[in-house]
Parts: structure tokens; sequence; C-alpha cells
């Protein structure tokens, strides 16, 4: 605020400190005057136990939650492309808007169409605005309220609050209070982004105190109040006059005299915590001084650049390198939020680390705050991605599928309005007919094994049809060569049985028989430790022994998809065939069944010829 001589008046902090410690008085310490103008609880007032607070309350005081006394309505929802400019629209308050429990206009505001406004989203007197979701935990739950008329609106982020008549002071007071940030910290959801519904002030709770001791304390509220009100419109006010009068001081555009370039440099003082400059001092200084030279004399310029370099002397100027990390921090926090419920859901470590590297690819190429990537964003990237790294359809749709699940999840979050994967389609891909290994194949690979393990496990991949993660969780104690079984853990680490030949089970009893290790896993490395084989372990081995007799392409999966074909090829239902591979969907189990052409050709000629 400035004064009528044009100078910087501090944003009066004693106000709101008078506030909030006649709250404390009356509402934490109880020691409001009582009938003979004493401290009630000091002087030996009676108390009464409350189950809800688990502690003593004046006599005669009730309690009540915060949905008791107030109603509560959630933000508007938009786009980015839905924001219009200040002279078409009704400008949308967000989260960085409060600060300090006040409102910051010069801070990211936005405007939006007024038909996107309900009636009940506009923003009246004594309204409190607070912040519902937010990727940084100290911004949660922090508030502000308005003091005078507006017809102004807030995003969806934000709740406001309209409290019933008399109890706005106090429902502030108690929302800037210990008790409330403590009790916000342990209901708040979310790992890393934090978020309140309105059913979470069920559970906070408001000391009311009897009617006479209520208007009260409203009143003497609202006197002081209604001083802070005024000292923020007048800084909003002065906020846009230096918002207007910043660019064109800057360009020489403006001729002022020597009172309003005092003026201009009291607002820039004032305001110089919370003004980001992204160039050097002195240029600018220079600046400064070379919109005001038509108009100041020689001592008056002196006068001007003292004024400015002792201003910026007290500021931190800002790179632009800092806006960038902070868009870096609050990207890993919403994709570290993601990454969590994945967990949660019982996603493999593989599988999350396919999801993570992936978005991070994706945030690191577009460069932007993740909810404000664009659909074009991401089209744009599969494109490139497939076109440079020559990407198979089946990786880019993967890469989609991808991106679909974690804007999902923003949206259910509320952090956007709308996924921008929405409207990116399903990658047609072209439907190949996958190779399966013959039975000459089969043979010529178990000639080729000079391991009793290699043939062991060939044996076992090709009769259970078993995943290779599956395989190499499985240990000695799961195989049951009396039943001819043994137990795996599939995807999402679900149990399931599966089923060997004999000739399986004799070559694991002589694998086993010629172990001397006590590893407990079932197929370990042929040296020494004789570590459990990885998922990669198997891989190569199974491709060196397909090199060695000129077969290509021989991978572990490769024996799980001629089992299916020959258990199909044999009249096996399909649904028993989805069982023995462990298929949730019998779909998934179709496309690893591959019919045998010459059976096709013998049906033919059996039933239409």
């Amino acid at each position: 605020m400035l004064s009528a001589e044009g100078k910087p008046l501090p944003i009066n902090d004693n106000l709101e400190a008078m506030a909030k410690q006649l709250y404390d008085y009356w509402f934490v310490q109880f020691d409001f005057p009582n009938e003979e103008g004493k401290p009630y609880k000091s002087s030996g007032g009676a108390m009464v136990w409350n189950e809800k607070l688990k502690r003593e309350i004046p006599q005669g005081w009730s309690v009540l939650s915060v949905n008791d006394i107030a109603a509560s309505v959630r933000g508007v929802s938009y786009a980015k492309d839905d924001m219009v400019d200040s002279n078409n629209g009704v400008l949308v308050l967000r989260g960085n808007n409060i600060q300090d429990n006040r409102l910051i206009y010069d801070s990211n505001v936005a405007y939006i169409p007024s038909s996107f406004v309900s009636e009940n989203q506009r923003i009246r007197p004594l309204d409190i605005i607070m912040t519902m979701s937010s990727g940084s935990k100290e911004h949660i739950g922090k508030s502000a309220m308005f003091q005078f008329a507006s017809e102004d609106t807030f995003g969806a982020f934000l709740t406001k609050f309209t409290a019933k008549e008399h109890c706005a002071y106090l429902l502030f007071n108690l929302f800037n209070s210990k008790y409330f940030k403590a009790k916000i910290k342990s209901i708040a959801c979310g790992t890393g982004i934090n978020n309140l519904t309105n059913q979470t002030f069920d559970e906070i709770y408001v000391v009311m105190p009897e009617d006479e001791l209520l208007l009260e304390f409203d009143k003497r509220q609202s006197q002081i109040f209604a001083e802070v009100g005024l000292i923020e419109k007048s800084n909003i006010e002065l906020t846009k006059q230096r918002d207007e009068l910043l660019p064109l001081l800057m360009n020489g555009q403006a001729s002022v005299n020597y009172h309003l370039s005092v003026l201009f440099l009291s607002s820039l003082i004032l305001y110089r915590d919370q003004y980001k400059f992204y160039d050097m001092k002195e240029t600018i200084i220079q600046a400064v001084l070379d919109g005001m030279r038509a108009v100041l004399t020689d001592n008056q310029l002196e006068l001007l650049t003292y004024v400015t370099r002792k201003a910026l002397s007290e500021c931190e100027i800002t790179p632009k390198l800092a806006e960038e990390e902070q868009r870096n921090k609050e990207n890993a926090e919403l994709l570290g939020a993601f990454i969590s419920s994945k967990k949660v859901e019982g996603c493999s470590d593989k599988t999350i680390h396919y999801y993570k590297s992936s978005i991070e690819k994706l945030i690191a190429t577009v460069k932007k705050n993740v909810c404000d990537i664009s659909t074009n964003d991401i089209r744009c990237y599969l494109a490139e991605q497939q076109e440079q790294r020559g990407l198979s359809k089946v990786t880019i749709d993967n890469l989609r599928r991808i991106y679909s699940s974690f804007f999902s999840w923003l949206e259910d979050e509320d952090y956007i309005t709308k996924s921008p994967v929405r409207r990116i389609h399903k990658v047609r891909t072209d439907a190949l007919v996958k190779e399966v290994l013959t039975d000459e194949n089969i043979e010529v690979l178990r000639d080729s094994c000079q391991e009793l393990r290699d043939i062991a496990m060939i044996d076992l991949l090709l009769s259970t049809g078993m995943r290779v993660g599956e395989l190499v969780k499985i240990n000695r104690e799961d195989i049951d060569f009396h039943e001819r079984q043994c137990v795996v853990f599939g995807k999402g680490n679900k149990e399931r049985e599966v089923y060997f030949n004999a000739r399986t089970k004799i070559h694991l009893k002589k694998y086993l028989e010629q172990r001397t290790d006590t590893n407990p896993a079932l197929f370990v490395s042929l040296h020494e430790p004789h570590t459990r084989l990885t998922i990669s372990g198997v891989e190569v081995r199974l491709r060196q022994l397909g090199k060695k007799v000129n077969l290509n392409k021989v991978h572990p999966h490769k024996f799980r998809r001629t089992l299916a074909t020959m258990a199909i090829d044999k009249g096996m239902p399909i649904e028993q065939v989805q069982k023995m591979l462990g298929h949730v969907k019998i779909d998934t189990t179709l496309h690893y069944a591959m019919v045998n052409q010459a059976n096709v050709k013998i049906a033919h000629r059996k039933f239409l010829n």
C-alpha cells in the first residue's frame, strides 16, 4: 500500500496478528472474558470433557464439524485451450494465488469464459477459498478470505467455503490454526501428491461458543479484517498499475512526471520479493533510466539511479534455469505418485521400470509441465520415435497405452481436466503369424545340449508353457515329481500349478542329482558361486543353443507359443489352454495359439470338398 505522498507502507501484518491472538485467547486457551470481564478458564470457569476433541471445553459450548457450519463448492474445471484474455472472461484464481493467507493477483492469473462458471462458483464477501490438491505438501490446505465484493471464480484444485452467519471469521482462524494443519497432515491422502476431499472436513471440528460470545467475536474480527481488506484491495489496484506501467517504462514508451516515477519505484521496492528479474541488474537500471531521462533533471536521474540500485541490491535475481528446475521437480513428484499407485496395484518391478523410463523420456523431450502437455505434443513425440528410432507399431502402441494410463490417472486425481491421450487411437498393427518350433527343431535343440541343465530347462519350458519370469523363480522344493507338477508365480505374483511330462521328469531328476551346490533355486549358473539364473541369462543361453544348430530367434516365449499351438492342434479345448498358460482373458490365448496351416488344408478338404 502507498500513502498519499507516494511513500510505501508495508501490508499490516499486525492486524492479522491481532486477529489470530484474539482467536487463540478465546478458542484455544478459552480465556475469553467472563461476565466479570476476567479470563474465563484462568479464573476457574467450568470445563467439561469432549470426546471428539479429547480435551476439555467450556461448559455450554458445543463441537461441530466444518461441514456443519459451512457449505463447500469445488472450483471450475477448464483446459488451457479454454483460457481467454482479460476483456472477455472471468478471472480464475489458482493455488499459487494464495500466499501467506492472502490473495496475490500478480501471480499467474488466468481468465475463462463466464459460461464456464456457475453462480455458486462466484466468490462473495467472507467466502474462504482453500487449496485442496497440490504436488507440494506445504501448499495443501492453505487458504485466504475475500473481504470485498467480486465476480471472480476459482479453479478445480480449490474449494470455496461459505460459512453460516457470524461463523466466517471463526472458520478462517480455524483454517490457520496449528490444530487444523496437524489434522490435514494426518488426513491428506496420496503419496507425494496430496489431496483433500469435502468429506475430509467431517473429521475437522470447530468449537462453538454460546450465541452472545460468537456475535462479539465476529464483531471484533470484522473490524480488524475490514482494514485488512482495504489494504489488499489497494494492493491489487497498485499491482495492476505497476504491471501496465513497467513494460512502457522499459521500452521508453511512457512519458511520466517525477512524482509518478517515485510512485513506480516505491511500488517496485514494495513488491521486490514477489517480482522475478531475469536480466542483469544493471540492464534493468539502465532501462528505467532511459525511460525517465526525457522528463528528469540530472540530479533527479542521480537520485533515481541510487534508489533503483539500492532496491535491486536487496533482490535476488532468479535465473531462467530455476523455472526449469521447478518444473522438473513438479513433474518428478507427479510421476513418483503415479508410480507409487502402480506399485500398490501390484505391478512388477519390470513393468514399473518400463512405465517410469517411458514417461521420463516423454517429459524430457516435450519439456513442459505434465499438466500442460497436449494431444499434439504426444502425437509428435510418438511420430518422431517411430521415425528416428525405427520403433515398431507394437512398441508405439505400448507407449501410447502407458501414456494413456498416466494421463488418465492425472485426470482421475483432478490434476488435469481431460487426458490428452483420449484422442490418440490404438495403433493398427500388422497381423503376423509368429513362428513356432517344429518337432525337428526341438529334437535338434535337445541333441545340441551338452549340459543336463540346458536340456532340463528346454523340456520344462516346452512341456509346461511357463513364462521365463516364472521359470527363474522356481525353487527345488516347488517341484512335485510324484504328481509331475510344480508351483509357479506368474504376473501379479499370482500362484498357479503347471504340469510336465515324463521326459521332463527324468531330465530334471538327473540334473538335480548331479548338483553339488546348496542354492535353493531350480536353475543356477554352471560355474561357482552357482547363482540363480536370471531372465536375461536364460534368453542368452537359448539364443546360443539356437545359433549352434542354425536356428534363428530361439527364445523362451517361442516354447510357450509352440505348446499352445500343439495343444490346439491336438484338440485341447481353448478354455483349458487358457488355464494351462495362466491367461486372464481368452483373447490372449488365441494370440498364442497359431493353428498349423497344414491342418487347415486337411480340414478344408475334409469339410468343404
